[in-house]
């Protein structure tokens, strides 16, 4: 299983999640109320699980309260991504 790398990063007084996902470079906002764009993130998501099964890493990961909300996201979507993966397999979605 393929392990992607995820960071924290502030951009001026906002906060996301990135997911560098080869070439597909994916942002979740935290700070935000932004739906079109967590959609738009999650549906980058689940065409990456048609290339394979993979996990996400959240790297560097600090003290302060977004990287903690960061954190227990992150692990909420790795079992996200494994339950759609099985689903998707059992349809025959996946690549193989």
């Amino acid at each position: 299983m393929e392990t992607i790398k995820a960071t924290v990063v502030q951009v001026d007084e906002k906060h996301f999640i990135n997911i560098d996902a080869g070439d597909t470079k994916i942002s979740i906002p935290m700070s935000e109320d932004k739906p079109n764009e967590v959609k738009s993130a999650f549906n980058k998501l689940i065409a990456r699980i048609k290339d394979g099964e993979f996990r996400i890493q959240l790297v560097e990961v600090g003290d302060d309260l977004f990287s903690q909300v960061a954190k227990e996201y992150v692990t909420q979507l790795n079992r996200e991504i494994q339950e759609v993966h099985g689903e998707m397999k059992q349809y025959g979605l996946i690549k193989v």
